[in-house]
């Protein structure tokens, strides 16, 4: 209610009350309580050296496989990305860049893709399952196995092709 009727106010309104507001406090707590809510996630197309793509087997989806991601805590956006990827495989990345950022709903949320590369030697990674994700599979573009959505493989293949 309260953020419905502070959105209805004058703009120029809005500006004038929160510099004449003298406690920050108090203009925080207006400011949560009356913006839009959304969620960011955190998606990440890794590759090993060879460029192969990490793919993930999710326990709970009904297209099981996917790139790694999750819902960012309160933390730096690449730190989020670095502490799905290990909670989810125990693996550890190294070299994320933020590639894109995308809108979307159902949530209403940002996703935030990044890309990175694993950081271990083939020879030296253990990958270790958790209750969200059952399997790891690094796969060359193209060679998507059954149940990666197409959203996915348009992605993947998308920024994979703005790299060279």
């Amino acid at each position: 209610m309260l953020s419905r009727l502070i959105r209805a106010l004058p703009r120029d309104w809005l500006v004038w009350m929160y510099k004449a507001v003298p406690f920050q406090g108090l203009k925080d707590f207006a400011v949560r309580r009356t913006q839009v809510k959304f969620m960011v996630s955190v998606l990440g197309v890794i590759t090993d050296s060879t460029g192969r793509v990490m793919l993930l087997k999710h326990t709970y989806r009904e297209q099981p496989w996917g790139i790694p991601g999750g819902w960012m805590e309160e933390e730096k956006p690449e730190e989020g990305m670095a502490r799905e990827i290990w909670e989810e495989t125990g693996l550890s990345v190294e070299r994320l860049r933020l590639a894109k950022a995308i809108y979307g709903q159902k949530p209403a949320r940002v996703d935030l893709i990044f890309r990175g590369e694993l950081d271990e030697e083939p020879g030296e990674r253990v990958f270790q399952s958790c209750s969200e994700i059952s399997e790891m599979l690094l796969c060359r573009p193209g060679e998507w196995p059954e149940g990666l959505p197409e959203d996915q493989k348009k992605l993947i293949t998308e920024l994979l092709r703005e790299e060279r």
